[in-house]
């Protein structure tokens, strides 16, 4: 009874808490004006950023359904007030174009449309340039590469991607090549310079059919090399055959300019690695890391870390370190704890289900920061007593998980975040968590219940469903791995709910968080400290 009154009374309080700007001791808030605007708008992303202020990208549907949708260019300057705004304009000859991506490089903000030639079978990528004052984009647009797809119809016309190098000196252009079935994989390759300069281009056919091959990941290093993650199945597309994972991991690199191509098969004997991320490192080596299991391709059991040697294909450093019962239990109910200590007292597999591996973070110094979050969707379908059938989503975004990587490449340590949010027929809109880096610590923002302050991370399984009484959540990751938490505001006091998949960490010190309710929006700032 006297715990029921405490969280009451927090919940009760929260605005007087928060309402000071001040409150927290990581960082500082700072309001941006409310906006008002249509239910059927949101923010898209935020693009880049110069010193007075920031340029965002919104969304507008309209029509029945959302079925006319149009994005605005917008900028906001340091108070997060609105400044301007500018319709995209995706026309050109008459015909719309496809966004391919929005981005900052050298302060620059660029947008990449693709846009197919039905005459000359050939799909066309374009770059311009938005105007940084007008906002308005550049009359003339710049190929960047080309699909050729003559002989195929338009659905089988390829499609494109893009890359930026960690130092931002190279952007690199992927794009799948037209498919037939049985024949090879094919793909092609497009470096630019942080200039648009064209500093090598190759298509390529790998010796591996096209349904037994699926790209995960790609990557380009500052000198211009290439790196392309791959999943290689056995007979056929299947994860799983026979109960036994169906396929193995191999990194293709082209060097050289793209002339020289090298396959670093990655597998490890006697365990099953089913998630990985690449980088390469500053003394150009390639890095490997994520999640290992010994029981399946949806469950993990530990984290992994690989160092491969980019001129004689050996690792040369590698380390597994498994999360261990008491890691794997940690949020569980009671009854879940005893099942799976009983499981693990008969000495069967006991292991966390569905986590995505969201981020493999290289350190300064050497080291790496693994990132991941359980996630999850149940489809549940139904019908109705008129005959029709209703089908449901409800969207499970659960704990995190940060595992810490020496420069030695040994995992230190990996530790747990408590987080509960479970959502229905919303894509999850207001789920999972933003990532800010400063330093050597580690911060996490999301939406949680707020009866969840008051009690210990071991209890914290109050769930987040959305609305307005939750509250915004701090979660502070040190070096060594301690974990301390705090409430920032609540969602009555912004009068928004804020949505964490479109926050970005702007600068090394400041985190933009972007919240909306019915017809108000709000840009809010957090300063660390």
């Amino acid at each position: 009874m006297k715990s029921t009154i405490i969280i009451l009374l927090f919940i009760l309080l929260m605005p007087c808490f928060t309402q000071g700007q001040g409150v927290s001791k990581k960082v500082d808030l700072l309001f941006g004006n409310e906006l008002e605007s249509s239910r059927k708008s949101t923010l898209s992303d935020i693009v880049g950023y110069d010193d007075n202020g920031f340029y965002a990208i919104k969304n507008f549907s309209k029509g029945l359904y959302g079925s006319n949708t149009y994005l605005t260019l917008e900028y906001f300057n340091n108070q997060m007030n609105f400044v301007k705004s500018v319709k995209i304009d995706l026309k050109k000859d008459g015909k719309v174009r496809n966004i391919e991506g929005i981005f900052q490089l050298k302060k620059k903000v660029y947008l990449l449309t693709s846009q197919r030639d039905a005459r000359a079978k050939v799909n066309y990528l374009y770059l311009q340039r938005f105007n940084q004052k007008t906002l308005k984009l550049s009359i003339n647009s710049k190929k960047v590469a080309a699909i050729n797809y003559e002989g195929k119809t338009k659905r089988n016309s390829g499609d494109f991607s893009y890359t930026v190098s960690r130092d931002s000196s190279k952007v690199l252009i992927y794009y799948n090549l037209p498919y037939e079935r049985g024949s090879e994989e094919k793909f092609g390759f497009h470096v630019y310079s942080s200039k648009f300069e064209e500093v090598w281009k190759r298509e390529v056919t790998l010796p591996y059919k096209e349904e037994l091959f699926e790209v995960e990941d790609f990557n380009v290093d500052n000198e211009g090399n290439a790196h392309l993650l791959g999943l290689i199945f056995k007979g056929k597309r299947k994860s799983i055959r026979k109960g036994e994972p169906n396929y193995k991991y191999q990194i293709l690199s082209y060097s050289n300019n793209g002339q020289n191509l090298t396959e670093y098969p990655v597998e490890i004997e006697g365990n099953f690695l089913n998630d990985m991320q690449i980088s390469v490192s500053e003394d150009q080596n390639l890095i490997c890391s994520g999640f290992y299991s010994e029981a399946g391709t949806s469950s993990i059991i530990g984290s992994y870390f690989l160092k491969i040697d980019s001129k004689t294909k050996a690792i040369i450093q590698k380390s597994f370190k498994e999360f261990g019962i008491d890691f794997i239990t940690q949020n569980y109910t009671a009854k879940q704890e005893r099942k799976a200590n009983k499981r693990a007292e008969k000495g069967k597999n006991v292991e966390l289900y569905d986590y995505n591996l969201d981020d493999l973070i290289l350190r300064d110094d050497g080291g790496a920061v693994l990132i991941g979050e359980q996630f999850y969707v149940d489809v549940f379908t139904s019908t109705s007593t008129n005959g029709s059938r209703i089908t449901n989503y409800t969207y499970h975004y659960n704990d995190i998980i940060v595992v810490n990587i020496s420069p030695q490449g040994e995992i230190e340590w990996s530790k747990k975040i408590s987080k509960r949010q479970i959502t229905r027929n919303d894509g999850g809109f207001f789920s999972s968590y933003v990532l800010s880096v400063v330093k050597d610590k580690l911060f996490f923002v999301f939406n949680d219940n707020p009866r969840n302050v008051a009690l210990t991370d071991k209890s914290s399984r109050f769930v987040y469903s959305g609305g307005r009484e939750s509250i915004v959540i701090l979660v502070e990751v040190d070096g060594n791995g301690e974990i301390s938490k705090e409430p920032l505001f609540s969602a009555r006091e912004a009068e928004v709910i804020i949505r964490p998949k479109v926050c970005e960490q702007l600068k090394n010190d400041e985190l933009i968080l972007f919240g909306q309710r019915r017809r108000k929006q709000r840009f809010i700032k957090a300063n660390f400290k």
